[in-house]
């Protein structure tokens, strides 16, 4: 007799050992916490495939452009609590970042039973920011590796993994942007690139504007044929005409009316007309030197790589 009852004491106090075994691993490591802490390592250690094959990771119905690991930059980012209600943990994340810390909540429920005994759990909501870019310039810009596009300048909202760090760029041929870095942690973000030419597309306009000058002072007429410039003269030509520009134009690039073209807008200048000229009255011939205001402006186009300007007005 003794020794059944040693041996049912005995499954007694196995069974409560398996029991609370099972409670303590419910509580930690199946617990809806340890999810999310699983979820945040897999972003720390750039496996974004993983993260994004958790149950209940989509795009939420925005864009999904922005949920690929090439876009992504990891953030130091700790659990610090969770609040249950109504069947749904609220679990609260601070992310650290750049000096700063703000908190996310990521929501967590039950979906199921793994093993018949312990929880499995997905995201009750998708763990993803809203990002609306603007971009004005050009729609083409970067995050991280990914080539993107805002059609018309936007806004176009994209889905962003929360939490992480979103580096918005455009470095092109001839134009740039200056970095926007965004942090996903919840709520909604706004971002806007103002994209503006470089260094190297007005040089190539200041040289094209130029050369479409340089053309119409060529020419030893008194009204050049498609120039901003020309002068009418009372007395008979008695010389070749000759001009020149007295100084330079202030070339400058703007955006035009139609978003992602660009133009030099009207700017104004000198041109110095030389030529000598015989009185219709007495026969003298004199040389006139006359100096003519113009104004003149550019919509720019490429033939591949070069500049073609196309005069305004």
């Amino acid at each position: 007799m003794r020794v059944v009852l040693g041996w049912v004491g005995a499954a007694v106090i196995v069974a409560g050992a398996l029991v609370g075994g099972v409670l303590v691993a419910n509580a930690t490591v199946f617990s809806a916490s340890a999810f999310v802490r699983d979820y945040l390592t897999a972003l720390a250690i750039g496996r974004v495939d993983e993260a994004l094959a958790l149950p209940g990771v989509d795009a939420a119905g925005m864009d999904p452009r922005l949920l690929d690991a090439r876009a992504h930059a990891p953030v130091d980012a700790e659990v610090v609590g969770d609040d249950e209600r109504d069947g749904v943990h609220h679990v609260r994340v601070a992310v650290h970042d750049d000096g700063t810390t703000v908190e996310a909540v990521l929501e967590v429920e039950r979906i199921g039973t793994r093993f018949w005994l312990f929880p499995d759990w997905g995201f009750a909501a998708s763990p993803v920011t809203p990002v609306t870019v603007r971009t004005t310039g050009d729609a083409r810009f970067t995050a991280g590796g990914v080539p993107l596009a805002a059609a018309g300048g936007g806004p176009v909202t994209f889905a962003a993994l929360t939490p992480g760090r979103y580096v918005l760029f455009h470095d092109s041929q001839f134009l740039e942007a200056a970095p926007v870095t965004v942090l996903a942690a919840g709520g909604g973000v706004e971002a806007e690139l103002d994209i503006l030419p470089n260094a190297a597309f007005e040089a190539v306009v200041t040289e094209a504007v130029d050369r479409e000058l340089e053309a119409c002072t060529s020419q030893r007429v008194l009204f050049p044929v498609g120039c901003p410039f020309g002068h009418a003269i009372q007395n008979r030509v008695a010389s070749e005409p000759r001009w020149e520009l007295t100084e330079p134009l202030d070339v400058e690039i703007a955006p035009s009316e139609r978003f992602g073209l660009w133009e030099v807008p009207p700017t104004t200048g000198v041109a110095r007309l030389t030529v000598d000229v015989q009185s219709v009255f007495d026969g003298s011939v004199t040389t006139l030197e006359h100096d003519v205001s113009f104004t003149t402006g550019y919509r720019i186009g490429f033939g591949g790589t070069t500049v073609v300007l196309a005069p305004v007005g």
